[in-house]
């Protein structure tokens, strides 16, 4: 059986075994493999060991039944799998951060849905890799297909491990950094890894899972150092890369708030089809630049929103900027103004500034799950650009869904 199915059994398993007595030994004896193999595949495909994978499923289903019913907490921590109480509450205050019945009066709720796997589920390594000193040099184009080859054919002869990165774009130029290694002693540090093909659409595809999909399903966050590649040659060629995501334990679990928001406004463009996203975010700038310079050189919340294959990209202006001057190149523009009216939303903080569509399948679960109405609008992400700078350790990510003004059960 491949890895794959049979890790999926497994989590079809354990979901259908929550209120019992679940042991490792169990699991993997009913699959047929040794409890060593299973931790190390499950702990690959999923982030999670086996035995906080299980804690963290029987605490959200837990958390589902003490907002939606009025069961007494004795009933919900047997039917979550706990034999005492006391073991409830010591395992619900250390997952959750607060006691069930605190939970119960609080407006925050916690989630941990089952994982899921698909084709493009990849078997992620997480371990101490030890990464050589580096001689970088910084390649420059105005095309970012085929970026990485051109980089490495100007780099020249090669010797040693090779590793590339994504550097700072310098104008419309984008840039890729290629790491050549040198003598000297390396620094080892935590690393989540895959291997692809070296194809641009499996290179992409894999830096896609490893980082929106695994990341944000697994029990890690990233770390403050930046992403990287490691080549991986076959005479003389590149054949496969090595992804490289810098991460560390996740220190607090994932909460979707209820909070009263206030009227915002945003200025965005919409577009479909290939690179909507991009060819909506330079719809905008290019008008700003061109109409209202000041509003990007101030800009600190930046909006995207999807829905039917329609990107809605823009930054926030205001609710005192108006539309007025220039009209007919307004109507033209294809720029407009979106409003966020004032009233409730589900909050859910993110770190993984990808594709919004994971985090909003995962606002959508919550929704249906904790029964809370909702307006008929798509989630949309609010990025706020803390202290001026646009790395990730000062981007801070929100998603919004708005609510039904009446509070329900």
């Amino acid at each position: 059986m491949q890895k794959r199915a049979y890790i999926h059994a497994m989590l079809s398993y354990i979901e259908d075994h929550l209120s019992e007595d679940l042991k490792p030994e169990s699991i993997a004896g009913g699959h047929f493999i040794s409890v060593s193999q299973l931790y190390r595949d499950f702990y690959a495909f999923t982030g999670h060991s086996v035995k906080e994978y299980i804690r963290k499923r029987r605490i959200s289903n837990a958390c589902e039944k003490i907002k939606c019913s009025e069961l007494p907490l004795t009933v919900i921590a047997d039917e979550s799998g706990y034999q005492t109480i006391q073991a409830f509450y010591k395992q619900f205050r250390s997952t959750v951060g607060m006691t069930p019945l605190e939970y119960r009066r609080n407006d925050s709720y916690f989630y941990f849905y089952p994982f899921v796997l698909d084709e493009m589920s990849l078997a992620i390594k997480v371990g101490m890799e030890t990464i050589p000193p580096c001689n970088t040099m910084r390649f420059y184009d105005y095309c970012l297909t085929g970026i990485e080859d051109r980089a490495l054919a100007a780099a020249g002869e090669i010797s040693g491990r090779v590793f590339g990165r994504n550097g700072k774009q310098v104008g419309s130029r984008l840039c890729y950094e290629v790491m050549t290694e040198k003598p000297g002693e390396g620094n080892t540090d935590l690393y989540a890894t895959c291997t692809v093909n070296y194809k641009e659409s499996e290179i992409n595809d894999g830096w896609n899972y490893l980082y929106h999909n695994w990341l944000s399903a697994s029990m890690f966050e990233k770390s403050g150092d930046r992403y990287f590649e490691e080549y991986l040659f076959q005479n003389g060629k590149p054949r496969k890369l090595k992804l490289y995501l810098p991460v560390k334990k996740r220190k607090t679990e994932q909460h979707i708030t209820i909070t009263t928001e206030p009227e915002r406004t945003f200025i965005a463009a919409k577009e479909s089809g290939y690179n909507a996203e991009r060819k909506a975010s330079e719809k905008v700038v290019s008008f700003l630049q061109e109409h209202h310079p000041l509003l990007i050189r101030h800009a600190q919340n930046f909006y995207v929103c999807i829905y039917d294959s329609v990107y809605a990209c823009g930054l926030e202006c205001g609710g005192g900027f108006r539309m007025t001057a220039l009209p007919e190149q307004h109507m033209n523009s294809g720029v407009s103004l979106i409003q966020m009216p004032a009233g409730r939303y589900a909050v859910l903080p993110d770190d993984c500034f990808g594709d919004i569509r994971i985090g909003s399948e995962k606002m959508d679960l919550w929704l249906k799950k904790n029964a809370i109405l909702h307006e008929g609008e798509p989630v949309f992400a609010v990025y706020t650009i803390l202290n001026g700078r646009y790395d990730n350790e000062h981007i801070q990510m929100r998603l919004y869904k708005r609510l039904k003004n009446d509070k329900n059960g």
